[in-house]
């Protein structure tokens, strides 16, 4: 989460950065990149309080970014106290996923993160497990029979692809939180129920793509037909 500092700095991870914690100043040598200031504002502690809304640039990469930060105890920014209320943009730390998970779905993936990021919590949840979802496809679990994700999920686990903890997990924090945005009256879910998603749908990424040849050769022994088996369609003549 966003932090400012003493010198009126805002340390924060930085999208431009890939993740990384960077320092976003508010000034040059020269001058400051810009500010706004609020035509009327009470704190609900200080008495002399002023609200800018204020632009930052990344040092490392020369992103901009806005902060809306209270301050006084002096009449210059930053002031003897401050106060963060937001920043923008801010990213959390991104996840490491194997380099074999397809494209697709690694973007799928990061878009999840994205719709966390921003706080749209049950759009994340949803996307999470349709990563879930498209990465049994890819591996040959979506039978012409309709099968559903929770039979897909038993037999990854039945196959010895993921393991019996990892098919519990895929149930609980993935499969029955995405099924309640999709399917159920809207109502309120818990970052924390999302960030464990999240958290699950790269350990199911990493079952599946971190030692790819070897579970190619589960999938193929368990008579599955993973996409890089599948022939492409034929052109039209």
């Amino acid at each position: 989460m966003a932090e400012i500092n003493d010198q009126g700095n805002v340390q924060a991870r930085c999208p431009g950065c890939r993740g990384a914690l960077s320092s976003f100043e508010w000034r040059t040598a020269t001058g400051i990149h810009g500010t706004v200031r609020a035509s009327s504002f009470k704190h609900r502690y200080w008495n002399d309080a002023k609200l800018d809304y204020r632009l930052f640039r990344c040092a490392g990469c020369g992103r901009g970014g806005i902060g809306v930060i209270a301050y006084g105890g002096d009449s210059n920014f930053p002031g003897s106290y401050r106060e963060l209320y937001d920043f923008y943009p801010e990213v959390r730390d991104r996840l490491q996923l194997p380099k074999d998970v397809p494209k697709g779905i690694g973007k799928e993936f990061r878009e999840g993160e994205k719709c966390l990021e921003s706080g749209t919590i049950r759009a994340a949840a949803g996307m999470f497990r349709s990563v879930l979802d498209k990465t049994l496809r890819a591996n040959g679990y979506k039978l012409k029979n309709g099968t559903t994700l929770e039979q897909q999920i038993d037999m990854a686990a039945d196959d010895g692809v993921i393991t019996a903890a990892r098919r519990r997990r895929a149930h609980e924090e993935i499969r029955v939180l995405g099924n309640d945005v999709l399917h159920d009256e809207w109502q309120e879910i818990a970052i924390e129920d999302v960030e464990a998603a999240r958290h699950y749908a790269q350990r199911v990424l990493e079952d599946f793509y971190d030692d790819r040849q070897s579970v190619l050769k589960l999938l193929r022994e368990a008579g599955r037909v993973p996409d890089e088996d599948k022939q492409p369609p034929a052109a039209a003549t």
